[in-house]
């Protein structure tokens, strides 16, 4: 009977010590548990975002020529038509680019008109040149233009290897159409969105990723007077 008295006595400490003890092995496998669901919660948010995956394409663009001059300023001899405004560029090596989804901004020293210019009100406008080309696609530019130099470019969507691209000053759409090329002189863009640079004064351009929003190249020439 001591021994069984001593055994009720004795039980209820040794319960004890074991539930203590397992306490903290409880708390850490519910703290790891919870930070597995975290992390697991994560990835997943952010594989379905697409951001895990994305990779912000990389390309070779070389600048080939840059040809121009100012329409409508000195000896009328000397006048370049902005049609006459063209860089070429070159995507020798990388991915392929999607027309959407590239946009080329372009400054340097030249001028734009201001106001209607076929019924002979407009103005010229010369000063700080500002370029937008807000993607690479034929929408919003001019079909002589634009799509005639670039129709072997644009006929599959991307900007491939080998593949050359040509801007012009008279690119921007014409007519009803919404131009997606946007031109600025002094910081006011309220002009006819047709472009022409100074010959022997230096442009940048910049071709940018806009999903990204980085920078895939950057590229500095020195305008050539058009023939």
């Amino acid at each position: 009977m001591k021994a069984l008295g001593s055994l009720r006595h004795k039980c209820p400490y040794s319960l004890k010590s074991a539930s203590e003890g397992l306490s903290p092995v409880v708390g850490s496998l519910l703290l790891l548990l919870i930070t597995f669901a975290l992390v697991g919660a994560i990835v997943s948010s952010l594989s379905l975002s697409g951001v895990s995956n994305f990779q912000p394409p990389v390309a070779k663009i070389t600048l080939k020529s840059c040809e121009g001059g100012i329409y409508g300023s000195g000896p009328v001899s000397q006048w370049v038509t902005f049609k006459e405004n063209q860089i070429v560029l070159m995507h020798e090596g990388g991915d392929s680019l999607s027309l959407d989804s590239i946009s080329i901004r372009i400054s340097g020293y030249g001028n734009s008109f201001q106001g209607n210019i076929s019924n002979g009100t407009g103005k010229r406008a010369e000063g700080n040149l500002e370029i937008i080309y807000m993607d690479l696609s034929q929408k919003g530019k001019n079909q002589k233009y634009y799509v005639d130099y670039n129709n072997a470019t644009l006929e599959d969507g991307s900007w491939d290897v080998g593949e050359r691209l040509v801007l012009c000053g008279q690119d921007s759409a014409v007519g009803t159409v919404k131009s997606r090329v946007k031109v600025s002189v002094n910081g006011n863009d309220k002009t006819s969105d047709n472009y022409g640079f100074k010959s022997g004064t230096e442009v940048t351009l910049k071709i940018i990723d806009r999903r990204s929003r980085n920078v895939i190249a950057e590229r500095k020439a020195s305008v050539k007077l058009a023939d």
